[in-house]
């Protein structure tokens, strides 16, 4: 999905100028199928059409509770 933004969105080239980056990591995003940044996703997210939730790949990790011990009385 992050391709098909960055072709609507203008190419490479058109999208490393417009979030700030170097191209190579434009070709990176492509590659690892998700854009770290949040602001370069909305970015693009902005520029493609595409919403950013199919960009920017998975927002937190699940996080586990930890559970205490009951205290002896």
């Amino acid at each position: 999905m992050v391709a098909a933004a960055i072709e609507l969105a203008g190419g490479p080239t058109a999208v490393a100028e417009l979030c700030g980056v170097h191209r190579q990591s434009v070709y990176d995003w492509i590659k690892e199928w998700k854009v770290e940044r949040l602001v370069d996703a909305l970015k693009l997210a902005q520029a493609s059409g595409i919403p950013i939730e199919r960009l920017a790949g998975e927002a937190t990790q699940a996080v586990k509770s930890k559970k205490t011990k009951p205290t002896a009385s």
